[in-house]
């Protein structure tokens, strides 16, 4: 039998934790998967929840990291930790839809491709309202360089990642070190050593909250996320040149699709406190090649978030009014 394990990069939100893990479970029905939590809390915050958790199921395995791994190897940690066919990463405040644990399980039976992409849907802030889907490519198989070249940006949200454990340990981490996006860069890797396709699975199986001032785990460093995706993305075109031209095309894919350099996410992400002055002498002053949009940029950087929630808050709005 193919083995699926859930592997989770925890930090210091127990409440959050708990609901993915018994989303998970409940998403698994009866068949049987294993879940691995790497907890780089450096502290007891997530103590009684482990002791709650690992009494009720012994498919629950919980490490505690000795030193603080940060997060883009705790998510390597996690999967480390993994000792199933199939490693599923997802994020602790992230949660599974229902039946999808038992249908990817059941899916996976006999499979040996290298990656499966499943697809997730957006919520709100309140985790009842869908607000649409990361994909709208069909179920089936879609080539590597196809998908990277399309669709990477995707990838970067770990909950759509699932990755033969075999071939994932057949790929290096120090070339994307310090990105952000290491186990993409990985995945990359297998794709193209195995030259396998990517199995798309269409209908949403993890839900992903994308509002709310503490969605973004990395915000505290948001325009380095970015361009950590441009540097892993040049860091795949070195390590697998077959891969270059997709993975080079990605990176402009991810820049157009979220607007790394506009005014726009600028003010949003102050308004939720995910941009400030470090940030703009360390990427976005040195990236701006326009005066005027570098003084923009600057005094949005300066600028007391509150005022600009109502913008925020209006921008929506008529996003909601024109989509209906």
């Amino acid at each position: 039998m193919t083995t699926l394990g859930i592997c989770t990069p925890t930090y210091k939100r127990p409440d959050f934790l708990r609901r993915c893990i018994l989303s998970a479970l409940d998403a698994a029905g009866d068949c049987q998967v294993r879940v691995f939590l790497a907890d780089d809390s450096m502290d007891d915050t997530n103590a009684a929840l482990y002791a709650e958790l690992t009494a009720s199921s012994e498919a629950i395995v919980v490490h505690r990291n000795v030193a603080n791994l940060g997060i883009d190897d705790n998510i390597q940690q996690a999967v480390e930790l993994c000792d199933c066919d199939y490693a599923w990463i997802v994020g602790e405040d992230d949660y599974f839809l229902p039946g999808s644990v038992q249908r990817m399980h059941d899916l996976l039976q006999g499979l040996q491709t290298a990656f499966i992409f499943a697809n997730y849907a957006y919520v709100g802030d309140d985790a009842t309202r869908q607000l649409g889907r990361a994909l709208d490519e069909p179920n089936g198989d879609l080539a590597g360089p196809d998908f990277i070249d399309r669709y990477l940006w995707a990838a970067g949200f770990i909950g759509a990642c699932i990755v033969n454990r075999r071939k994932w340990d057949a790929t290096a981490t120090a070339p994307y070190k310090g990105t952000y996006y290491t186990h993409v860069g990985r995945i990359c890797e297998m794709l193209a050593q195995s030259g396998d396709p990517v199995r798309i699975i269409t209908e949403p199986c993890v839900a992903n909250r994308v509002e709310g001032t503490d969605t973004f785990t990395w915000k505290r460093d948001s325009y380095g996320v970015f361009f950590g995706f441009l540097a892993m993305c040049e860091a795949v075109a070195h390590q697998c040149p077959a891969m270059a031209v997709a993975a080079l095309q990605a990176a402009k894919v991810m820049e157009q699709r979220y607007g790394w350099l506009t005014l726009r996410l600028a003010v949003r992400l102050r308004s939720e406190l995910g941009y400030d002055l470090a940030q703009f002498r360390r990427y976005l002053g040195p990236n701006t090649g326009n005066q005027i949009k570098r003084l923009a940029f600057y005094l949005i950087s300066i600028a007391p978030p509150r005022t600009l929630r109502p913008l925020v808050s209006a921008y929506r709005l008529l996003r909601r009014v024109a989509a209906v």
